[in-house]
Parts: C-alpha cells; structure tokens; sequence
C-alpha cells in the first residue's frame, strides 16, 4: 500500500522485467550477469562499502537498513523484480543502506560499471534513473507517515503494506503474511519494541482485524482496513 506519490507529471514506471531484459543484452558471447542466491539472514549490500555490483531480484524479501546506535534501523522491504544498488551506481560512491535478505532469495548480479553504462549510452534506459530514485524513496516516506498513528494502527498499516507486497489473497478477500516477516523485523520497521508489537497484535486480533495463529498471520477483510485506514491519513493531515 502506497501512502506517498512523487509528481504525477512523471514517466509512468517500467516493469522491472522490461529493465531485466535491457540489462540482458550484450554484444559478447559472455552473459552481463550471474545468477546467484543468497540465505535467510545473509547480507547482500553493506552501507559505507562501494560496491563493485548491482542486482536484480528474482525471488525472495529485503530489508533496507540504515545503522543506528543501538541496532539497523528498516527503512523499507524490497521484494521480486527490484533493483538494489541505484544508491551507489556512480563511480567511486558508497551504500547509503544495508540490503540483508529475511527469506531465501535469488537474485541476478551485475558489474556495476556495466551497468552504469547501459544506463548512460542507451537513450531507453534513461527513465530508468529517474524511476529509481522514486522506487527508492517513496516506501521510505510512507514508513515515515506512520509516526503519528496510534501504535495499534500504525501496527496495521505496516501489516497492509507488507501484505499488498508479499503476501497472498485469498478467495474470502484476507491476506497470508509470509511466515519470515516476524514480530522483530515490524519492530525495527515501525520503531517499536517487540513488547509493543505483540500486544498490539493481539488487540488487533481481538478486535477481528487479524489472525494471528496458526501462522502466517492473516489480515481479515484487507480492503475493508486499507481503505479505514486511508481515511485516518486523511484526517490526520489536514492540519499539515
């Protein structure tokens, strides 16, 4: 769920597939790229390294930490046809972000400076940089307009934005949330402790809106809460 849209004069977003299929095409006999996988738990990019690589996902979750004093800090969940690697593109730059996988995941890799320069020589691949940098910041500004919702809610909102993403819909119109996504990854996500993650999840589930065992959790009557939800933003920021 999206809760922050850039300009709506920009380029309508290409499927990452189109880009995977640009990043393809080479003149030599060598493929651009290498197909590699990564365990639960194993990081991928580490902020303040420069990275010789970009890739792309093919399956599986991210975490984008950023490092705190006490322990990373999850911006946002990348997922199935992203990139990662946009942040450090450039020559000579280092991560911003961290990039750690919370599932198995595959992923295509890429040389960086080859990358960089289908990215500048080819006219098509120009919308690309500007794609990116939306594809990048727009998860992180909805995470940020979580903050003024009550902890139940902004429990919830985590949930639907995780759900819409990974998750899967079933026939009755609820929501299955992978079994990776665990109370410590919303609690780093959201800035709550764990303490605060479970009893707002079980509030939640007290109050119909969740199933909480057996695992994965469920959201019930997913678009009955996204669009309750909505209208709490709306309200929410009209004083702003």
């Amino acid at each position: 769920m999206t809760y922050y849209h850039l300009g709506e004069n920009e380029p309508p977003a290409e499927s990452e597939s189109t880009l995977l299929t640009l990043l393809k095409q080479s003149s030599g006999a060598i493929l651009p790229y290498t197909r590699v996988e990564f365990k639960r738990g194993e990081t991928i990019l580490l902020e303040g390294e420069n990275h010789p690589y970009f890739y792309l996902i093919e399956d599986g979750a991210l975490a984008m930490c950023k490092r705190t004093c006490r322990e990373d800090s999850i911006l946002a969940f990348k997922g199935a046809h992203e990139g990662i690697g946009f942040l450090h593109i450039e020559q000579g730059q280092v991560a911003p972000v961290s990039y750690t996988a919370i599932s198995e995941v595959t992923a295509f890799r890429f040389e960086r400076d080859y990358v960089r320069h289908i990215f500048h020589e080819k006219p098509e691949a120009a919308a690309y940089l500007f794609q990116s940098a939306r594809l990048e910041i727009e998860p992180i500004l909805a995470r940020e307009m979580h903050i003024h919702l009550p902890s139940d809610q902004k429990v919830l909102a985590g949930l639907l934005e995780i759900g819409e993403k990974f998750g899967r819909l079933e026939e009755d119109g609820s929501y299955l949330i992978p079994y990776y996504f665990t109370q410590k990854l919303l609690g780093n996500y959201l800035n709550l402790a764990r303490a605060y993650i479970a009893t707002n999840l079980r509030k939640l589930e007290e109050e119909g809106i969740i199933k909480l065992s057996p695992k994965p959790w469920c959201i019930l009557k997913f678009n009955e809460c996204k669009k309750s939800l909505l209208d709490q933003y709306s309200s929410s920021y009209k004083s702003f």
